[in-house]
């Protein structure tokens, strides 16, 4: 009955206008999809120049990387911090904008580097070099294996030559003049003499008293100072891979997995040849033909690729190249060289993406099978690697299983999987137990969800096959610690304040009194001692704090030159300045010190450089979606 109905309301007018309207929406998406393509995402456009969103995250994960290996594991507890990364990207991105609108610069003025310098940067490149020369063989495997081709290879150092020229036009034109560097040259050198007095801050400490009034008048005037971050209180399991002796591994595994990848165990087969080659060229197929009819009368192959071969690298030793395996090489120069049936046959005419070639078969490596004694022991020890992280994955799988199904305790998961729940007491993130001092964790112990709900974490991946599931018992928001509980801290740093003003108030006498006249009987009523500076420089071993104000002062005059300090731990100082004595003669160092002042000067005009193209140009930056979806 139903369906009679529906059958006799699809033939009414309204029913055939919905199926209609229906049938030709999906009539339209359909074409649509083959008639819409996948826009490019876009980074940023420079003077109508895009950059593409994949160029950016290529970028940024070379960067990344670059980071990685320099900071270590400080670098993953970075990475916690969406606003660091987000840093690092828009850091990322300015520095392609840069880089297009230098490659623009260029473009305008003609900039480009010579075909002979691409290929002197090319055989200086240490990554094509053995034995400090450069190496045809190692260049060629080299560009095979990151699907380079040599032309690829040419633009790109081209590109980063010319950008160098840009620099050196811009850096190499800056100069310092004489006089700026003579008087640098004396100012480095120049030497001061001095009196100093210092005042210890611990003998104004043993002088001073703070009341309770006082410490507490301080700890409410600096409330920062005695700030408690938010802690958690915390229930926990760690799971921990437990270890599989190589000795447990059953020897018929072995043998089975020794059986099952030969290919691992097998050294396939090598080759040695020496080639002749011709550049592509209208005449090339002329003159690789009269070499091969040179050869066929008898005449030397290694002879012919000293003297006729346009690859001089390899030419000098007679062509030869390096012991290779198949598949290293261009296909069609490969295909040849293992096509080749005895030591001593030459191959026909090869063309190459390179030029034309013909190839010599010199030695031969057969394929060789390492025996299972040679690499029992490895074997095992992978086995055993193997079967701990099995192990430990199912055991994984079940924690999260169990923490999921009973939500609000860890005894259950704990008690099948023969764990210890352990517990800790209020922490703050930089309080938490070693082991679970991991960026991920620390995030999931703090947040709101855990902390309301009061249940067990998902699964959290430690790394080093290590897991935990967390569970917030308690928590406590940043707030600034009870009188009581910091009374004596607060005590100490009134203390410390107290004790500098008397300082202070005693440098400033020691000044008037010093401006006046003599200081002996002020330093003798004070217990206080003057000791003599002399003939310092910049470079001396005394307090930076004192270095940078003794040179700083002005040269006495009609009135003695007075300055406080406050040193490095804490005490201050008072300094006469006595003489300062400055060479007049240039030292060996003035062409040096010329040099850095032109090298500084021509950094600052490239900035300048950039920082006029970046006015002058009209950049869009767009939001781009990152593989984290992150948005900058």
């Amino acid at each position: 009955m139903f369906f009679d109905k529906l059958r006799a309301g699809a033939q009414g007018t309204t029913s055939k206008i919905i199926l209609v309207a229906i049938i030709l929406s999906f009539a339209l998406a359909g074409v649509g999809s083959y008639v819409t393509r996948p826009v490019q995402e876009v980074a940023a456009v420079v003077n109508g120049d895009e950059i593409p969103a994949q160029v950016l995250e290529n970028a940024y994960r070379n960067e990344r990387a670059r980071l990685e290996s320099q900071l270590g594991e400080q670098f993953s507890q970075l990475l916690a911090d969406p606003a660091y990364v987000a840093q690092i990207r828009r850091s990322v991105l300015e520095q392609l904008v840069e880089q297009r609108l230098i490659d623009q610069k260029i473009a305008d003025l003609g900039l480009r580097a010579s075909d002979e310098q691409v290929r002197n940067a090319i055989r200086s490149l240490p990554e094509f070099q053995v034995d400090g020369k450069f190496d045809n063989d190692r260049y060629l495997q080299l560009l095979s294996r990151n699907n380079l081709t040599p032309e690829q290879l040419r633009d790109s150092i081209r590109q980063d030559l010319n950008r160098q020229m840009l620099l050196n036009a811009v850096v190499g034109s800056a100069f310092s003049l004489q006089s700026e560097a003579g008087l640098l040259d004396r100012l480095t050198r120049q030497q001061r003499s001095a009196t100093l007095v210092r005042l210890p801050l611990a003998q104004y400490e043993a002088k001073a008293q703070v009341s309770d009034e006082e410490a507490q008048a301080w700890y409410q005037a600096h409330p920062e100072q005695f700030q408690r971050p938010e802690q958690v209180k915390l229930n926990y399991v760690l799971l921990d891979a437990g270890t599989v002796s190589a000795d447990d591994i059953d020897e018929q595994a072995i043998e089975d997995y020794y059986a099952a990848n030969q290919a691992s165990y097998t050294q396939p087969e090598q080759r040695r040849v020496a080639h002749i080659m011709v550049n592509k060229s209208d005449d090339a197929e002329e003159k690789i033909q009269a070499i091969a009819e040179r050869l066929t009368a008898g005449e030397d192959f290694a002879e012919l690729a000293r003297a006729e071969s346009d690859d001089t690298f390899t030419g000098e030793d007679g062509g030869e190249l390096d012991w290779m395996e198949s598949g290293t090489l261009d296909p069609a120069f490969d295909q040849a060289a293992f096509g080749l049936a005895e030591a001593g046959d030459v191959s026909g005419v090869v063309e190459s993406e390179f030029g034309l070639h013909l190839i010599k078969l010199l030695e031969v490596r057969p394929a060789q099978v390492k025996p299972l004694k040679d690499v029992r022991d490895a074997i095992a020890a992978r086995l055993a690697a193997e079967q701990a992280g099995n192990d430990f994955y199912q055991r994984e799988q079940r924690l999260a299983e169990l923490a999921f199904e009973f939500p609000d305790s860890l005894d259950m998961a704990a008690g099948e999987l023969d764990l210890t729940v352990q517990s800790t007491g209020f922490v703050s993130a930089d309080e938490l137990p070693e082991v679970l001092a991991d960026p991920r964790l620390v995030t999931q112990a703090f947040s709101a969800e855990l902390r309301e709900q009061r249940m067990n974490s998902d699964l959290i991946e430690l790394g080093d096959n290590k897991a935990a599931v967390i569970r917030v018992l308690d928590y406590r928001p940043a707030a600034v610690r009870d009188f009581e509980e910091v009374k004596a801290e607060a005590r100490a740093q009134a203390l410390k304040d107290k004790a500098a003003e008397l300082a202070r108030e005693a440098a400033g006498e020691l000044e008037q009194v010093w401006t006046e006249g003599d200081i002996a009987g002020w330093l003798s009523e004070h217990e206080l001692s003057a000791s003599e500076l002399t003939d310092v420089t910049r470079e001396s071993a005394q307090d930076p704090a004192l270095l940078n104000a003794l040179f700083a002062m002005t040269a006495p005059d009609e009135q003695p030159s007075l300055q406080t300090v406050t040193l490095s731990g804490g005490d201050l100082a008072v300094l006469r300045l006595n003489s300062v004595n400055t060479p007049e003669a240039p030292s060996e160092q003035l062409a040096l010190i010329r040099q850095g002042q032109s090298r500084v000067q021509g950094q600052r005009d490239y900035q300048s450089l950039l920082n006029a193209l970046k006015t002058e140009a009209d950049i869009e930056y767009r939001q781009v979606q990152s593989e984290d979806d992150s948005f900058f």
